[in-house]
């Protein structure tokens, strides 16, 4: 392995509480503390505050130097970190991260000295990258981020380019080129869709509940920007109509533009009609009804626009834009064995409001995590499907050669939850109502590393 004289961090600290890092003996206790944590040697230290705001400061190691500057008025701290022995200068960052309350870190680790440098510098980034547009596709700029499942666990993903980057009314879209998964459509830095294994997911979330239909004409989508979960609603030649509402106009306009594989071509097709608008206001201001409705919708974090739209409120209104024989499919988050609250949250507010309720549990690779999926109705119940039933109306309806996921005993499986699944949603959740808690917080990337 090739030594380095020394090791350069790089801090992006953004979104920090404006009143920590415009308190300067706050900021230099915790730029002590840092060092302190580092089990670094502090020789000298040098702050000042400026007017009208602002702050500046140095602490003098043996091994080299901690520095930062901060922008309270952009809630913005840059921090270098020089050291050139063997301290430990990872357990400082996460420190910092979490002292300064900073809601999107990022840090560039740079090895200085090396001789000779077979490698890249390595870029490791906290939640979202923050790079340039690279618009030429044999642009590659390796670097790793970390998908967050939860606020104590991450995946870290491998990224060579940054697609598309823009902030909309209601969330960050970016779409990444990454190693493992091919390009990656991220919300608020989750990972919402992957080129390598999107198919599980929109199969598994769409065919189910359209084979159980006997003949499903008109279809609602809720979400699903992407256009996959349409793509899989129209390969039933029985549907007329496909009306898919979303809130957010940019994330269908980026996909359209740089995830064209993901629709293929269903935005374009006659039978589609796209409606830019918030789904409960959509579904409160008109009387039709559909035989299928598919609930693609994002984590339903605090305050955020898929909140309203997993209560018990919300699905006594999607209920009376059912046919008679209608059946819904809603996303319902992971099946971790730590994250099935949510979930057993799902069934239950679905089960108070539905005859028929069927929870089943998918493997998404990119999402490094179980994901749930329930379908509820009155008069179907998608567990009462043989095989051959499903293949047949598969058959008459879709050309089977494009499916890569779903078949007969791919539906049969579906349903086979294991017992401690089926356990843990009875003793877990609770029905959801409008002015309920919230199960979804915006996870606090201020953790500590090392």
């Amino acid at each position: 392995m090739t030594q380095a004289l020394g090791v350069h961090y790089l801090l992006e600290l953004r979104d920090c509480d404006p009143r920590i890092i415009d308190d300067l003996p706050e900021v230099q206790r915790i730029l002590l503390e840092a060092a302190r944590r580092s089990r670094a040697t502090i020789i000298d230290t040098v702050f000042r505050k400026f007017s009208p705001q602002g702050i500046s400061g140095v602490v003098i190691i043996a091994e080299s130097h901690f520095s930062i500057h901060t922008w309270p008025e952009y809630r913005y701290a840059a921090v270098d970190i020089y050291t050139c022995g063997r301290i430990d200068p990872l357990s400082a960052v996460g420190y910092m991260i979490e002292e300064f309350r900073s809601g999107n870190p990022a840090f560039v680790m740079l090895k200085r000295g090396l001789l000779p440098q077979p490698f890249e510098d390595l870029q490791f980034r906290l939640g979202r990258p923050r790079l340039p547009v690279q618009e030429d596709p044999n642009e590659i700029s390796e670097w790793f981020f970390l998908d967050f499942i939860n606020p104590s666990s991450a995946n870290l993903i491998k990224a060579r380019r940054l697609i598309f980057s823009a902030r909309s009314p209601y969330q960050e879209i970016e779409i990444l080129d990454t190693q493992a998964f091919g390009k990656c459509l991220m919300l608020d830095g989750r990972m919402q869709s992957a080129q390598a294994d999107e198919f599980i997911y929109h199969e598994a979330l769409v065919h189910p509940a359209m084979v159980t239909h006997p003949n499903p004409e008109s279809v609602l989508i809720v979400g699903g920007g992407e256009g996959a979960t349409l793509r899989e609603v129209l390969r039933h030649r029985t549907v007329r109509r496909a009306v898919m509402v979303d809130i957010d106009r940019q994330v269908v306009e980026a996909c359209r533009l740089f995830l064209p594989e993901w629709s293929d071509g269903a935005f374009e097709d006659p039978r589609t009609e796209l409606v830019i608008d918030d789904a409960r206001h959509y579904l409160t201001s008109t009387d039709e009804q559909f035989d299928v409705i598919i609930m693609d919708i994002t984590e339903p974090l605090e305050n955020g626009p898929s909140a309203p739209l997993v209560t018990y409120e919300m699905f006594q209104i999607v209920r009376s834009h059912l046919k008679p024989q209608g059946i819904v499919a809603h996303q319902s988050g992971s099946t971790g064995t730590s994250e099935l609250h949510f979930f057993a949250s799902m069934y239950k507010t679905l089960r108070a409001v539905f005859r028929y309720v069927a929870p089943y549990s998918i493997q998404i690779t990119s999402f490094a995590m179980p994901w749930g999926i329930v379908i509820a109705s009155d008069a179907l119940d998608p567990r009462t499907l043989t095989a051959d039933e499903v293949d047949r109306r598969l058959r008459a309806r879709c050309e089977v050669e494009k499916l890569r996921f779903y078949d007969g005993a791919v539906h049969q499986a579906l349903f086979a939850l294991p017992r401690y699944m089926r356990s843990m949603l009875e003793e877990l959740g609770q029905v959801l109502y409008d002015d309920g808690p919230p199960l979804y917080r915006p996870i606090d990337y201020a953790i500590t590393i090392g």
